[in-house]
Parts: structure tokens; C-alpha cells; sequence
């Protein structure tokens, strides 16, 4: 075999390995467009300007016709969500107040995020607050008109947890004392 049979085997190899960690349908088509050149360089006597014209052009071809349908046809099912997502529409306590000039800080499964409002305004700590959305590092939040029923449901839940905290705490000391 012809030395450019290698070659272009490992220009399909290289551009596999770069598909699969990468994942943005770009090294594929090159993988595809050496795909013709490959088998052409099997055969004796097949000039190497040829092949590279036809990986380029062939290459070229696929990116330009066949990344966005692959796409479509990959992503039809994402509806585009990230798990941030879930934040949306949440009400939760400010642990932090926010200020003109600072920000304050909000919980969510045991970890504290930067909070802001969008429109500047200050909130004190303990107030409730709703996610509006994600932007960057920070959770952007507006005072809450839903503060009654979810004093309540948070308040509920935060009494089950410390409940279970003091007896996970009762039980330790137990065990240290050799009860």
C-alpha cells in the first residue's frame, strides 16, 4: 500500500478521536471527506493533488450541507434546558441582603449563589424572594408576593430538618457517652 493510504487512514482516525471529545459535528465531516481519497489512494497511479482536491472539496460539502441537519436531527428532543433551569420561579429565602451596591446570597440545595434584582432595588435578608433567571454566576431575584405560602412550606420543612438534626445529634452524643 501507498504511503497516502496510511496517511489518509490516520486523518479519519485523528478526526474520530477529535468528534468524539469535542462533540461538535465539525471533525466528522473530515473524517467523511477523507473517507474517498482513502480508498482512491489504494489504487496505484491515483496523483495526491486529486485526493486532496476531493477531501477539501468533499469535506467542505458535507460541513456546509449536513452539520445543521445533523443537528436538527440530534437536538430535536432537547427543548435546550439546563439544570439552572430549575431555579426559574422558585421562591426562597435571602440569606444576605441585597443592596444598591451589593449583592446578597441565596441557597439553593446547600449551596449559596450571588443574588441581585434585576431592577437595583434593596431587600433585606429573611424576606422572601423569586427567581427570575440565571445570568452569569448570579441569580437575578425580585421580592416575592408568594411569602405566606411558602413561609409556610419552607418553615415546615426547615422544622423536619433541624427535628432530625437533634436527634442525629442526641444519638451521637449517646453513642460517645456509651448509653
Amino acid at each position: 500500500m501507498p504511503i497516502e493510504f496510511w496517511v489518509w487512514l490516520g486523518v479519519i482516525v485523528v478526526a474520530v478521536v477529535v468528534e468524539m471529545i469535542t462533540l461538535d459535528l465539525v471533525a466528522i465531516w473530515f473524517a467523511a471527506g477523507a473517507v474517498v481519497p482513502f480508498i482512491l489512494s489504494a489504487f496505484e497511479g491515483t496523483p495526491l493533488w486529486l485526493e486532496i482536491v476531493l477531501f477539501v472539496v468533499a469535506s467542505g460539502l458535507l460541513i456546509a450541507f449536513m452539520r445543521k441537519v445533523a443537528q436538527k436531527l440530534l437536538y430535536k428532543n432537547s427543548d435546550g434546558k439546563t439544570n439552572t433551569d430549575m431555579f426559574k420561579g422558585q421562591t426562597r429565602k435571602l440569606l444576605k441582603s441585597i443592596t444598591y451596591d451589593k449583592s446578597g446570597a441565596i441557597n439553593f440545595n446547600g449551596v449559596v449563589w450571588t443574588a441581585i434584582t434585576e431592577d437595583g432595588s434593596e431587600i433585606k435578608a429573611g424576606q422572601y424572594v423569586d427567581v427570575l433567571r440565571i445570568q452569569g454566576n448570579k441569580i437575578i431575584v425580585k421580592r416575592s408576593n408568594k411569602k405566606a405560602e411558602t413561609q409556610t412550606r419552607i418553615t415546615s420543612i426547615e422544622k423536619i430538618k433541624t427535628e432530625e438534626t437533634i436527634k442525629e445529634t442526641s444519638e451521637e452524643i449517646a453513642e460517645e457517652k456509651g448509653e
